[in-house]
């Protein structure tokens, strides 16, 4: 009988512990991150740095504003002809001009080889009084902070030679970097390597919302990635900032010669010459592209609450000799 009831009693322990194994755990509550409406950061259900959501106050509607002065460049020049342009006096991107580089650049060109914070979309833009607004915002979106629009005409719009002015105004937040540049015909995001830095990238105009006095100038060229070299030049204004007037940036590209233009004034030059033995790439067909960044190898770290940030674009223009 003793023996009968341990059996029993190690009968009724083992199934009692096997019986419970079996039953489904629940699972753990996801929990977000404490709200904090002062913190300077967008946490728990914020709709924006330290604002919507549940317990904080409402975020408020933020817009750019065009600024009502700065240098205009004419509408004609002696010698050339107007190729391609956009005045950007529609409500939405003219297609048949542009097009949209979206998300992360991965798999091949991931953080757009420039570990940059931002995840492209194709709605961080709006139209204003004649003017292209890209909006640069603080918000979650695929696993990134922050958001933006890039745009390029590629495949579209392919040119050699002549004289681009792009009239614009610079964002103000500290972490941001504008590009205004050209990338070679054959250039392909997924496929990189494959022609650059060989193929030339010329930037004309970038900028970093660190310093709102300053801008720079930069082509890329090398016979391979082991051989990539820059040359860049900073232009810095003694005028307003960039983010406070309308400024126009240029490039005269002619055969064998790149010449960098502010306000209609030479700052940089660059030839074969300069190349330092490498190929110069820039005689070939290349192809337009703006954008707003944030982040990356070249600006210091954003700062959340200085978000929404806006690059206003008046117009963009591409003359050719007759």
């Amino acid at each position: 009988m003793k023996f009968f009831l341990v059996l029993f009693s190690l009968f009724f322990v083992f199934g009692s512990c096997s019986s419970s194994t079996n039953e489904t755990e629940p699972e753990p509550a996801i929990v977000l991150p404490s709200v904090t409406c002062n913190d300077g950061f967008q946490n728990g259900d914020e709709e924006g740095v330290d604002c919507g959501g549940t317990a904080c106050v409402a975020c408020p509607v933020v817009t750019a504003t065009i600024p009502v002065s700065g240098f205009e460049s004419p509408t004609t020049y002696t010698g050339y002809n107007l190729v391609w342009n956009d005045e950007f006096n529609t409500d939405t991107l003219d297609e048949s001009k542009w097009s949209f580089h979206l998300a992360s650049g991965c798999p091949n060109l991931c953080g757009w080889g420039n570990n940059e914070e931002q995840y492209y979309t194709d709605k961080n833009h709006y139209y204003k009084d004649g003017n292209l607004i890209i909006t640069a915002k603080k918000e979650k979106i695929s696993g990134f902070d922050y958001s933006s629009t890039r745009i390029h005409s590629d495949n579209k719009f392919e040119f050699k030679y002549g004289r681009i002015d792009i009239r614009a105004s610079m964002p103000s937040a500290i972490g941001t970097w504008v590009a205004f540049w050209l990338l070679n015909k054959d250039y392909e995001v997924q496929n990189p390597a494959k022609e650059w830095p060989s193929g030339g990238e010329i930037d004309i105009m970038e900028y970093l919302g660190e310093d709102k006095t300053e801008i720079l100038g930069t082509p890329h060229y090398g016979k391979d990635l082991a051989n990539h070299k820059y040359n860049s030049t900073y232009y810095k204004t003694s005028e307003d900032n960039f983010d406070k007037v309308f400024y126009v940036f240029s490039l005269i590209w002619e055969a064998d010669k790149l010449t960098w233009l502010v306000n209609d004034m030479p700052y940089k030059t660059f030839t074969p010459g300069d190349s330092g033995g490498q190929p110069y790439p820039f005689n070939d067909e290349f192809y337009l592209l703006m954008n707003l960044s944030v982040g990356g190898n070249l600006p210091t770290d954003p700062i959340p609450i200085e978000y929404p940030t806006f690059l206003i674009v008046d117009y963009i223009r591409v003359f050719q000799k007759k």
